[in-house]
This record gives C-alpha cells, structure tokens and sequence, in this order.
C-alpha cells in the first residue's frame, strides 16, 4: 500500500495501472509481506469490462489479460481472432504498445462475446454503424431508382 494515498498498486493482475481503495489484506507472512483480495473473480470482471469500455487503444498488457481472463491460450486467441500465435506473444512482450485498431476491436469483441455475449456484440455493431455513418454520411450514400428501364443509380444534382 501506498503510504500516502491509502491505495493499493496491484500489478499482480498484469496490468501497470490499477490501484484498489480497500478489500486487500496485507499481511506479515514467514516469507515476507502478503496481501489477499477479497473477491478477486469480481474484482478482475470489473477490471475486464472497464478495459472493453476504455476508448483509449487496448495495449499488450490489456489483451494480455483479457486473454486470461478468457482461459485462453496464445494458441487459442490467435486461432479465435485469426492471427497467428507469434501476434499474439508480440503484442504480450510489447506491454505498452498499443495494437492496431482491427486488432484492437477483435480483441474486444471476442472478449465481449464470450464473456456478456449479445448485449456487448450488439453494441459494437451499433457503434460500428455510428461511426461509419458520421465518417462517410453522404460522400458514401449510393441511391438507387426503379425506372421502366430497371433500377439504375441516381446521378448527383
């Protein structure tokens, strides 16, 4: 525990930049100081989701966990997002690197449908579409007309 703010660096979940304010024990031990968690599995379910909901780009320490969190192995993960295993450990070993964005999005969407299934995947898709839509509007809107001729393209005015 930090001395000064009361809070709790727990690097033990992998991550660089999660404190706790309360539910750890800190305890002397015959080999030297240890802490407990309490609800660790909770704990680490919220962490999970604050880091799908995170706007900032997922970085290797993030999907790392993620991963874990899906008891998945580097085989596995990269089987399921279609990469190959040598990604994987690449974004692992680069903790603070951040992934690229279609890596990024996969990463959180295979941990969103696994873990809230389709309430998460519905959202991304309609986020998906939002983006899309306020990116491109109308420079990418095709209108098509029927005519006796069939259905043609409408030319710009």
């Amino acid at each position: 525990m930090s001395a000064n703010s009361g809070l709790f660096h727990y690097t033990q979940c992998g991550l660089d930049n999660v404190y706790l304010a309360g539910g750890v024990r800190v305890e002397e031990t015959p080999y030297g100081k240890g802490f407990s968690v309490e609800h660790a599995n909770e704990l680490h379910d919220a962490i999970a989701r604050s880091i799908i909901n995170d706007p900032r780009p997922l970085r290797g320490q993030e999907a790392r966990f993620l991963r874990i969190m899906l008891a998945l192995s580097q085989e596995a993960m990269a089987k399921a997002l279609g990469v190959d295993r040598a990604t994987i450990i690449r974004w692992e070993r680069t903790r603070d690197k951040p992934l690229s964005t279609i890596h990024d999005m996969a990463v959180r969407t295979t941990y969103g449908a696994r873990a809230a299934a389709e309430t998460f995947v519905l959202s991304v898709i309609k986020e998906l579409q939002d983006t899309d839509e306020t990116a491109h509007g109308e420079a990418y809107r095709q209108i098509f007309e029927s005519s006796k001729k069939g259905w043609r393209e409408r030319r710009a005015a």
